[in-house]
């Protein structure tokens, strides 16, 4: 009898081990390659997911490399194991005289109901009226989590990440984000994140953005980053206003961003264009 309950115990877990993983929302994150390197240069990515009714899963990701960065969106189907995989070509026009073209293998796994991870590598062609370069990110490992709890304790954990989204949506995923904290605790060593600005022409401009790096942390785990410079671009110039705001602890972190450019024209200071995000909040957790 003692034999036979054994076994139904061991039978017991392995049905609970072998349960469908079903994730439901939208997870944010990514990967940051480590400092010294450009917040913006090869190694860095942001990955934002949305899963959806019936296993389908919304994936949209902008990837970097050393030529430049590419954008992704693609579907896919939620394996009974929690597993997901994409490949494909994606396509971008900025403007008439560029064109960029993505071609990306991506895969991955939830691990339970508010977490994935996975790797991600694209090779990227740049075309400049006519004249290409290409170049590859390398294999990707990045991170993803659907924020589902508070923050904790005050105060920053020491070389800790925290992976999330933001209150921006894409097409399809809220917008991601991805922090690093440095091994001291004392400093958000970088970040990034995905994010949409409108413009008094009526049209959206999409990026990825970054607080800047090794901003300061107090002792109550907040930061508070503005970032204030101007860009003289031929006959115009581009006045920038960037603020970023965290509360992390020990759990996850929150905070806020807002982005704003003025061009103006050179000669007569005449207001050519504006572009403004509002403030967005985001959320994220380890």
């Amino acid at each position: 009898m003692a034999i036979a309950a054994l076994s139904a115990c061991s039978l017991a877990t392995a049905a609970v081990a072998q349960a469908p993983v079903t994730p439901r929302g939208n997870f944010g994150g990514g990967v940051l390659a480590a400092p010294p390197k450009d917040i913006f240069g090869p190694g860095n990515a942001v990955v934002g997911l949305r899963a959806l009714p019936k296993r389908r899963l919304e994936i949209e990701a902008t990837v970097r490399a050393s030529c430049s960065g590419g954008d992704i969106a693609a579907t896919a189907k939620i394996a009974s194991n929690g597993r997901f995989k994409a490949k494909g070509t994606a396509t971008q026009e900025p403007h008439p005289a560029l064109r960029i073209q993505t071609t990306y293998t991506l895969s991955g796994r939830f691990t339970d109901k508010g977490s994935a991870s996975g790797t991600i590598s694209a090779t990227i062609q740049r075309s400049v009226e006519g004249r290409k370069e290409r170049c590859k990110t390398g294999t990707l490992k990045f991170a993803v989590r659907r924020p589902m709890s508070g923050i904790g304790k005050a105060g920053a954990p020491k070389g800790a990440r925290f992976y999330g989204i933001t209150t921006q949506r894409s097409t399809g995923p809220r917008r991601p984000i991805v922090i690093r904290i440095s091994g001291d605790g004392r400093r958000l060593t970088r970040g990034l994140f995905s994010e949409s600005v409108k413009c008094s022409d009526g049209k959206l401009s999409i990026g990825v953005e970054a607080p800047r790096t090794d901003v300061r942390i107090d002792s109550r785990g907040r930061v508070r980053d503005r970032e204030r410079f101007t860009l003289k671009e031929g006959e115009t110039v581009v006045r920038v206003d960037d603020r970023f705001t965290a509360d992390i602890g020990s759990k996850g972190a929150r905070g806020t961003f807002s982005l704003s450019d003025r061009t103006t024209d050179r000669a007569s200071g005449r207001t050519i264009q504006t572009c403004k995000s509002g403030t967005v909040r985001w959320r994220a957790v380890r």
